[in-house]
């Protein structure tokens, strides 16, 4: 033990201190981080840092997020071929309108009706994420080994949590698993939260679009100059110009998800500076719904203690009962205000000012099949149980004294959070 307070010590650590990140920069050196929660799950993982010097990995507790998925809204696609014909039909587009509406009709016949359905590549990233588990900490694997998983009743994310078993079970010949889904667990996993303060919802709406009213006045978005590009006629077009860009934004940040390549014409359909500022306002939103925002009562960040509870209620009684995997599947909305709850990465920060928002909120870092796992570790030497911290297979910060580099902590420290 004496090792580890020394590691605390030098690390100067008693609590973690968040600095504000360039995420414009972030965004312009992959302009599909634009997409935020569409942005697909990073499929290079770094090895994790090893444990201190005694320490054997034993347990996994885990909560994710489904994988890539067909874009999300009612009838979204449909709604986009809809006005896109009316506009060929009336001779209302521009070239670039022509060709975008000329791509969208020989892709629609393979994401009609299919929004929100999970894709292969989807299935694809929760068996990478598995099998990082199975190579990064094999001790958790030696001898039999028994999950117990369970996920809400969104078809997706029950795909997505066999995809994951499926890895494991093709890895570890003595692996076994027991799987449920249903309203018991959607209680924690995605609660029914309903905000008891109308005057406070409405707060954060309008500061989400007073947030958007300046970046179009101050001329970061020209919403006319960009459907002119696309549209010769769009007040004769369009009923609701911003709903349509918006659900062009979602299409074209989605596209990436597909397991057919989209055709180029849609990814210049927005500048980058376009999309860097679309996101700003997307991502305002995220933060004001499901973040910890002063607008709000933080229900949804609330709601959250109840996942928390079951990570701390069942890592002992799972080791007691010879359980090495704890495995929860769900949905960014799940995601976000734990990571929010437990500040992990700063991301519990409150911030009155939108504009500053993207510092330490970014809706891109819960993409696609974004997972929070805590990786445990013992040893015959010391008494003191270390918690390796993951967010998306890379080292995350929680505001407590580190224990060792790369995101070590002590467990008595954690499950008092």
């Amino acid at each position: 033990m004496k090792k580890i307070a020394i590691a605390i010590c030098l690390l100067g650590v008693c609590g973690a201190v968040y600095a504000q990140r360039d995420s414009r920069a972030e965004v312009m050196a992959d302009i599909e981080r634009a997409g935020g929660t569409y942005y697909l799950y990073p499929m290079d993982q770094p090895a994790p840092t090893p444990a201190p010097k005694g320490y054997q990995p034993f347990y996994v507790s885990h909560v994710g997020r489904h994988g890539s998925r067909f874009a999300l809204g009612s009838k979204i696609y449909e709604n986009l071929l809809e006005i896109w014909t009316r506009g060929h039909e009336k001779g209302w587009l521009t070239p670039q309108g022509e060709a975008v509406y000329e791509a969208y009709t020989a892709l629609y016949p393979s994401i009609a009706r299919r929004e929100g359905n999970l894709t292969h590549k989807g299935q694809a990233q929760h068996r990478y994420i598995a099998s990082q588990i199975y190579k990064n900490y094999p001790a958790v694997f030696k001898g039999p080994t028994r999950a117990e998983a369970v996920s809400t009743v969104s078809h997706r994310v029950i795909v997505s949590m066999f995809s994951f078993l499926r890895e494991l079970d093709a890895l570890d010949r003595d692996f076994s698993y027991d799987v449920d889904y249903g309203q018991p667990y959607q209680s924690y996993l995605l609660p029914d939260v309903i905000d008891s303060d109308e005057d406070r919802t409405e707060q954060a709406a309008q500061k989400t679009s007073c947030f958007l009213e300046s970046i179009l006045a101050e001329g970061e978005v020209d919403l006319g100059a960009m459907l002119g590009r696309w549209i010769s006629q769009p007040d004769s077009l369009l009923t609701e110009p911003l709903d349509f860009v918006d659900a062009m934004h979602t299409f074209v940040s989605s596209l990436d998800n597909l397991d057919v390549p989209a055709p180029e014409v849609f990814y210049s359909l927005f500048t980058p500076e376009e999309r860097y500022a679309i996101w700003r306002v997307e991502n305002c939103a995220a933060y004001e719904l499901l973040g910890r925002s002063p607008d709000t009562q933080n229900l949804r960040v609330q709601a959250m203690q109840a996942l928390w509870d079951d990570f701390r209620g069942k890592a002992e009684a799972d080791w007691a009962n010879g359980v090495q995997l704890r495995l929860r599947f769900a949905h960014d909305s799940t995601l976000m205000p734990l990571l929010s709850l437990l500040n992990v990465n700063g991301m519990g920060a409150r911030l009155d000012d939108p504009a500053q928002v993207e510092g330490y909120w970014r809706s891109f870092d819960i993409p696609m099949a974004c997972n929070l796992q805590l990786i445990f570790f013992k040893s015959k030497k010391n008494p003191d149980i270390l918690v390796q911290v993951l967010l998306n297979g890379r080292e995350a910060t929680l505001p407590l004294p580190m224990a060792a580099p790369g995101s070590f902590y002590r467990w008595e420290d954690v499950k008092n959070l």
